[in-house]
């Protein structure tokens, strides 16, 4: 029978991997949205297109922002849930509504800045 000290232990040590995921994956994608962004960037720069509105390019790299601070906030919870004190509760307070007040303001400014391009709409969908 297992006791609890060491399923206690078993545990914490699932949430460290688990933790390091999660915060690579948030990693992960934020290379990603920049990757891609440079290469949309250098393909408008170099191909010579007329239109220089970046636009596109900035949707396309402020939705993979968000994604990746909501993988940045999951990965503070699971730490909290590992040594809960007071203090790491208030810092994860602290943390999420930091990063709740950014991830407002970024989809605010991604709403103003238009539709994703690189998402299909029911519209252009249609008119194919």
């Amino acid at each position: 029978m297992v006791t609890v000290a060491a399923s206690d232990e078993l545990l914490k040590i699932v949430f460290s991997y688990l933790i390091v995921i999660v915060e690579a994956c948030g990693g992960l994608v934020i290379a990603i949205g920049v990757g891609r962004a440079i290469v949309d960037y250098v393909r408008t720069c170099c191909v010579g297109r007329r239109s220089r509105d970046h636009t596109g390019l900035r949707i396309t790299l402020g939705r993979s922002m968000v994604l990746a601070l909501e993988f940045q906030v999951a990965a503070d919870i699971l730490k909290t849930g590992l040594s809960p004190t007071w203090q790491d509760i208030l810092l994860l307070s602290a943390i999420i509504a930091l990063r709740t007040v950014l991830n407002i303001l970024m989809e605010r400014e991604l709403d103003f800045l238009g539709p994703d391009p690189s998402v299909p709409t029911a519209s252009s969908a249609t008119a194919d």
